[in-house]
């Protein structure tokens, strides 16, 4: 029961947040609506995060599921890609680089603003 209660949140973010694309005239999709939606609710405390933590994890969890028909498309438009293969891997590790440090260094800038706080 504990799951379906915090499946059921996630869910009740996830339509708000296509509400919010229906309403909203932006080219943004409604998960990254829900996404902030959620993440505003679980910031301010009015979501609390044993609430949907457990759900979370599992999807944490099976992510890399998502993942396999994207790998498989490429596959199938090889012969349209092979001669520029190793640009897209350079761009790919470049962005993944980028993007950990930028992670890194809010992480790093959030986490000492807090404890300035304290």
């Amino acid at each position: 029961m504990k799951y379906l209660f915090q499946f059921m949140i996630i869910l009740l973010f996830v339509f708000m947040g296509e509400v919010c694309e229906y309403f909203i005239n932006l080219p943004i999709a409604g998960s990254i609506y829900g996404l902030l939606l959620l993440f505003i609710a679980l910031c301010t405390r009015i979501v609390k995060l044993e609430w949907v933590s457990d759900i979370a994890d599992w999807f944490h969890s099976i992510m890399a599921l998502f993942f396999i028909a994207p790998a498989v498309a490429v596959i199938d438009i090889w012969s349209e890609i092979s001669g520029i293969w190793y640009y897209l891997v350079f761009l790919l590790v470049v962005t993944y680089v980028v993007t950990m440090v930028i992670t890194g260094k809010t992480a790093d800038f959030l986490l000492k603003k807090h404890k300035d706080k304290k």
